[in-house]
């Protein structure tokens, strides 16, 4: 055996830092070893070579793993000196400061931001007696020190909520294996190797490779259980997680058993090293007896997801603390900060050169008074300036420091929580149905809400409700459905092609209909039942109703989803609302998803009277975002036939078909565009028969293909790769049996909301991954276009060149709308990105021309948009358009870019989990409250804060000019007027609370007339409330004032006992009274 032994010291620690980032072996042996990547593959390797023979998998569990990134990593056997746990490293912490870190970073954190940087050096300066005005007395700096520790309050209270929530996470309870027994244990104390115990609807406390699992049918055990991840992507779904087969085959149904087998299995597990990739998993179970094979993420359980629909689960521990996916992945939101505050720093700099100006002039005087009249001889100014410019210059600098207030930032960072507070509390933002309110994630942005130029908004669950419907169907060329929609209803208006009766008819009718409740299943046309329920052999001919059957037999086999038992209910969860819907279509017309068992999935057909359908899934062809279909291949198991059934967009399986099939797909088309007219979401339905020997075949090298590291680590970032290869090679000559048309209704008030936002100056752009005549429907439906816009189609179908979509970009620019008062508006496809979003001079050109066209436009509608093109639309607005203040609001976890990459992102707690809530600087339950959050709080917000802004450099200009002008008075002797403690009480205290009151409460007009009046926005747009002109205003109207001041001063009357030591202290309270109580 090789003893353990442990690398240190500081010669190892480079080179053991690089090492350690390849692929982790973790031997049932107990030793940890580090192997670089380049070496995984090489037989003869070092590693290989003095790799001990296998053990048991649980002689892992009885070891301790000491895992540093400053040393190789290494265990003890089972009988030798075991090392001790670190257990900190299997602690994870999101906290921002520790005890040891935040008496630095804290005042760092305070002390670099240049208002309080400023104050540090007034203070010093004040320190210093050849330059202090205040008898070597920092008095600036208790208010500094005051504004520092409140600031620094905040911060700790705040992180003391992390410090909660990680304590509260590191120290949840979890069954750990210790001597072949299952201890309760802390999350800090699992460490690589140990096998857990995870019992149903508990959290996973490490990242853990499936071994076993509760077994209903202990005679046909299937090893499966299912994860809610809502904590790592947001999706509120179930995902099924399967025990690799080789633990499946080789270990019982019972627990004992499972323990009792597992114990006996020799091998090892290689697994990929720390990152922060939740989609993807990649390693290699090796047991003695069994081929390697491999593991994806489908054989293992990540840190922060929850056991679901399963009694227990063991799982071997591959990652812990840090380590875990979810904890690499854990990164901080883009740092955002509003505009305000941007132009408040420009502000500040004008500030101080003006102070500069001012202190440089004033030292100009006293050399001159110097000179003139003989200034030192005074006996009353033996503490004011010198005869040395510098020093003047710096003592000048002292005595005007105030024209940068000490309490700017503290004043605004109170009124911007106080205002987060009051929007979070508003009734006009709060969602009844979901017992939902507004809740503010980013408080610094509050004001920014109110210069909101473009809002780009996702169209599946934040402009719909995201709850999809059942509603058409073409089968075999044959369109079945009736009725229309909401959207198609706003489409027949805009056209004309209904007399007003008989729209009004289906207002009241079929519409409404259509809306009623929230079933997966809102389908009326019985001549499609009738074709179900008839035997074969009557009615129609058989070919059309066998496709039928078909048809929705596959709707109930291809899918990913999974039964419930909760509470003795069974509920059917889904990857998505489309997959439940069509489902559930399948049930209702009589082919009911019964059950997925291991790998057997069943199906109750009640067409015919009542039979169970059995099929094996052989292999899931999963779907992403760059195949844009799924398929699933299967066997029946009465006839052993082997099928492939494939469904996805209409535009990727077209071109999959098999030949002679074009009238078919011609029909289809044709229906599948009706539908896309009534703002329906289509699918196209395929299948295709495989023969025993072509199936092994592809299977064989389909297997060896998934079994490849490079080849799965290829396919995770989508390059290419010969998983993907060897799908397409499959997925071809395809039969088609039809399409689906799913109505996902638009949320309540969207149109209004929208017509508002237009009306306010905002240009509101949909991005969407929905067709082109889906997506223009839905924008009609919306108010975002009507029927008088100058609409501007750019796609590859009508260019397909990027010369030619620049050219009509810029003929776009150059015309002018057919009608009066009629808008712009632009619809473009993710085809036509692609191209236009290259790097290039060609694309930089036609970028140019693209942005120059949608300035003149109120509305931007791109389809076909993948997340990653959604994100690049919104950086290119912000980088490119002067002025642009961008709005992002999704649902979805697949709007996370775009909402991090606008200025404020916004979060709508929907249908698809909280990923994107989570993510955002704002959340609300429904579109149609960003009315209330733009029109109303963020013009509000953004008027009051301007003001709080000006008012404060207002009082501290006119405090420090009126001690300017005095000094005009006396020769520029630097004298003051006022007592030094009515100075610093003038600004941190006269002066402070009303103008904070007004900055929190105040409103120009009342809420409703900001309703009714959406342009009253515009001001904010047009920067009206805080420009360069307004701040150069303010900063002049306070002059005459100030002068004003010491010339009231000097004309009060001076005491007949007016001393050497004396008058000073009957002149200076006086003075200070006047200006604290003017």
């Amino acid at each position: 055996k090789t003893p353990a032994t442990h690398l240190q010291g500081r010669s190892h620690r480079r080179p053991l830092r690089r090492c350690f980032g390849g692929v982790l072996r973790i031997s049932t042996t107990g030793m940890c070893i580090s192997v670089p990547r380049g070496t995984l593959r090489t037989p003869a390797s070092a590693a290989t070579r003095s790799q001990p023979p296998c053990e048991p998998f649980l002689a892992a569990a009885c070891c301790h793993v000491w895992r540093r990134y400053e040393a190789s990593c290494c265990l003890a056997l089972p009988g030798h000196t075991r090392l001790h746990v670190i257990s900190f490293l299997s602690a994870s912490s999101l906290d921002r400061y520790t005890w040891w870190s935040g008496p630095v970073k804290l005042p760092w954190e305070e002390f670099s931001r240049a208002s309080n940087f400023y104050f540090v050096i007034v203070s010093a300066l004040q320190v210093w007696p050849a330059t202090s005005n205040t008898g070597s007395v920092p008095t600036s700096l208790p208010a500094l020190l005051l504004v520092v520790a409140v600031s620094i309050v905040l911060k700790i209270q705040e992180d003391r909520l992390r410090h909660r929530s990680d304590r509260k996470a590191n120290t949840a309870f979890c069954r750990r294996m210790i001597d072949g027994e299952f201890v309760d244990s802390v999350w800090t104390d699992v460490q690589v190797g140990d096998v857990l115990k995870i019992c149903n609807r508990e959290n996973i406390p490490a990242d853990v490779v499936l071994v076993a699992s509760h077994e209903p049918d202990i005679d046909a055990p299937r090893g499966a259980c299912h994860v809610e991840t809502m904590q790592l992507d947001g999706e509120t779904n179930l995902k099924g997680k399967m025990v690799p087969s080789v633990f499946s085959n080789a270990l019982g149904a019972s627990l004992e058993l499972q323990l009792a087998n597992f114990a006996k299995l020799p091998g090892h597990v290689e697994v990929e090293a720390p990152n922060a990739s939740t989609n993807t998993f990649n390693g290699m179970l090796h047991v003695q007896g069994y081929p390697p094979a491999p593991l994806s993420i489908t054989n293992v359980l990540l840190r922060g997801s929850t056991l679901r629909n399963t009694d227990y689960v063991l799982g071997l521990v591959v990652n812990t603390g840090r380590d875990t996916k979810v904890m690499q992945g854990a990164r901080k939101p883009p740092s955002k900060e509003s505009s305000i505050y941007h132009s408040i720093q420009l502000m500040m700099v004008g500030i101080v050169i003006l102070l500069i100006i001012l202190c440089l002039a004033a030292s100009a005087g006293t050399e001159s008074a110097y000179s003139a009249i003989g200034l030192d001889s005074h006996w009353y100014l033996q503490d004011g300036t010198s005869n040395n410019f510098f020093l003047n210059t710096l003592y000048f600098f002292t005595l005007l420091s105030s024209f940068v207030s000490v309490t700017l930032n503290a004043s605004i960072a109170l009124v911007q929580k106080v205002i987060a507070q009051f929007m979070q509390w508003s009734l006009d933002m709060y969602d009844q149905d979901s017992d939902t309110a507004a809740t503010v994630r980013t408080a610094s942005l509050v004001d920014e809400l109110g210069i909101i130029t473009h809002v780009f908004s996702d169209k599946t669950g934040t402009l719909t409700q995201n709850v999809m419907q059942f509603r058409k169907a073409s089968i075999n060329g044959v369109s079945y459905g009736r009725g229309t929609t909401e959207i198609g209803l706003a489409r027949l208006k805009r056209l004309g092609e209904l007399p007003t009766d008989e729209v009004e008819a289906l207002e009241a009718g079929l519409v409404c209909k259509a809306g009623a409740g929230k079933e997966l299943v809102n389908f009326d046309d019985p001549a499609l039942d009738e074709i179900l329920r008839k035997p074969l052999q009557v009615g129609l001919p058989s070919t059309q109703e066998a496709c039928c059957r078909e048809f929705f037999l596959h709707l109930a086999l291809c899918h990913t989803v999974v039964t419930e038992i909760f509470e003795g209910k069974t509920t059917l969860s889904a990857s998505s609302p489309d997959e439940a819907a069509l489902v559930s279509a399948a049930q209702h017309f009589g082919f009911e998803f019964v059950d997925r068992h291991h790998d057997t999935v069943t199906v109750r057909d009640t067409t015919q009277g009542e039979r169970l359908l059995r099929y094996d899934v052989l292999d899931v062809l999963e779907f992403t975002s760059a195949r844009r279909r799924m398929s699933v291949i299967v066997r029946n198991c009465d006839t052993r036939a082997i099928s492939l059934l494939c469904k996805g967009a209409d535009s990727v399986m077209l071109p999959l078909l098999a030949p002679d099939q074009d009238e078919l797909k011609l029909r289809t088309e044709q229906h599948m565009i009706d539908h896309s007219n009534d703002g329906l979401r289509t699918l196209v339905i395929t299948s295709k028969e495989l023969n025993e020997e072509t199936y092994l075949a592809w299977s064989r090298e389909y297997r060896r293909a998934t079994s490849d590291i490079l080849e799965l680590e290829r396919n995770a970032r989508e390059e290419p790769n010969k998983i993907d290869q060897l799908c397409n090679e499959l997925e071809t000559r395809l039969k088609l049996l039809g399409s689906t048309a799913l109505e996902d209704k638009l949320q309540v008030g969207v149109p209004a909301c929208i017509a508002d936002l237009v009306r306010g100056g905002i240009a509101t752009w949909v991005l969407t991954g929905d067709k082109e005549e889906t997506a223009i429907n839905i924008a009609f439906a919306c108010q975002l276009l009507d029927a008088e816009t100058d609409l501007l189609v750019i796609s590859r179908r009508n260019h397909s060149t990027l010369e030619s979509m620049r050219a009509a970009l810029q003929n776009g620019c150059q015309t002018h709308p057919n009608k009066e008062g009629a808008r712009k508006g632009l619809v473009v496809d993710g085809d036509a990105l692609e191209l236009l979003m290259k790097t290039g001079t060609e694309q930089a050109g036609a970028q140019l021309a693209f942005l120059h066209y949608t300035q003149q436009c109120a509305a931007v509608v791109a389809c076909r948009c993948a997340p990653t093109q959604k994100a690049e639309l919104v950086k290119l607005v912000r980088r490119n358009v002067r002025g642009a203040a961008t709005l992002s609001i999704g649902d979805g976890a697949n709007d996370v870019a775009m909402i991090q990459a606008a200025h404020v992102g916004v979060g709508i707690s929907g249908q698809e989990g909280m990923q994107a809530v989570n993510a955002a600087d704002f959340a609300i339950a429904q579109f149609r409250f960003l009315r209330e959050l733009l029109l109303v709080h963020g013009r509000n917000n953004y008027r009051r804060l301007s003001v709080l802004v000006y008012y404060i450099f207002y009082k501290n200009v006119m405090m420090v000019l009126s001690v300017y002008w005095f000094n005009t008075y006396n020769a520029f002797s630097g004298s003051k007027w006022n007592l030094e403690v009515g100075y610093q009480l003038y600004n941190a205290l006269f002066t402070l609370f009303p103008i904070l009151w007004i900055a929190m409460t105040d409103r120009d007009v009342s809420d409703e007339n900001s309703r009714v009046l959406p342009q009253l926005y515009q001001l904010g747009i047009r920067r009206h409330y805080f420009n360069a002109w307004a701040a150069t205003r303010w900063v002049l109207q306070v002059t005459a004032p100030a002068a004003r001041i010491p010339g009231g001063i000097s004309c009060l009357p001076l005491h007949p006992r007016m001393l050497p030591h004396g008058g000073e202290r009957v002149l200076r309270p006086a003075a200070s009274l006047y200006i604290a109580f003017p």
